[in-house]
């Protein structure tokens, strides 16, 4: 009897046309995800996660190790968990049509983001402002809309690109953070 170790299969949304794309892809020890816009011209920009180590309590980008597909409120959505260092971390992820998801009439499709993550009672005292977030690399980056208190911070050194992260100053064991990577119109 041989043994082997499967990969993790893949999990994709996209809009009815298929301009605008999340995919996640199993990479070593957990999931990275890139999201893909073409235009109606054929330009394509791609938003790529940079991931981090295994030996990392707070990667580039949450770790990820177990995702699934389901249906929320006729939405198909990715779900997904993972730990890092003794972190736990949670998403959410939908792709919206225009008009689709919020008060808001969008002129443009988008993939909403809603991270979480919580942390041990002494890290969160230890460290009120963890490196956490979710970064993608400089190469090109969608137009974002931030939700709620995410911030933006633009990142420099080898990775370079944009990172979202939660309000730092609320504090407590469990950090959120939502953005939409829009599509052009």
């Amino acid at each position: 009897m041989s043994s082997s170790i499967s990969t993790p299969p893949a999990h994709q949304l996209q809009t009815e046309n298929g301009s605008l794309q999340i995919r996640f892809e199993w990479q070593q020890d957990r999931y990275a995800h890139v999201v893909r816009w073409q235009s109606e011209s054929g330009e394509v920009v791609e938003a790529r996660s940079v991931e981090g180590s295994s030996d990392q309590d707070w990667p580039a980008s949450p770790a990820l190790q177990q995702l699934s597909t389901e249906t929320i409120e006729g939405v198909p959505t990715i779900l997904g968990v993972g730990c890092a260092g003794s972190s736990h971390f949670s998403v959410s992820v939908q792709v919206l049509e225009k008009g689709n998801g919020d008060d808001n009439e969008s002129e443009s499709p988008r993939v909403r983001f809603d991270w979480a993550v919580r942390m041990t009672a002494s890290d969160a005292k230890e460290h009120p402002v963890a490196d956490l977030g979710t970064q993608y690399s400089a190469e090109n980056m969608l137009p974002v809309s931030l939700l709620g208190q995410t911030q933006s911070v633009r990142q420099s050194g080898a990775n370079g690109g944009t990172k979202f992260v939660p309000d730092q100053s609320a504090g407590g064991r469990t950090r959120q953070w939502s953005y939409d990577l829009l599509g052009a119109t």
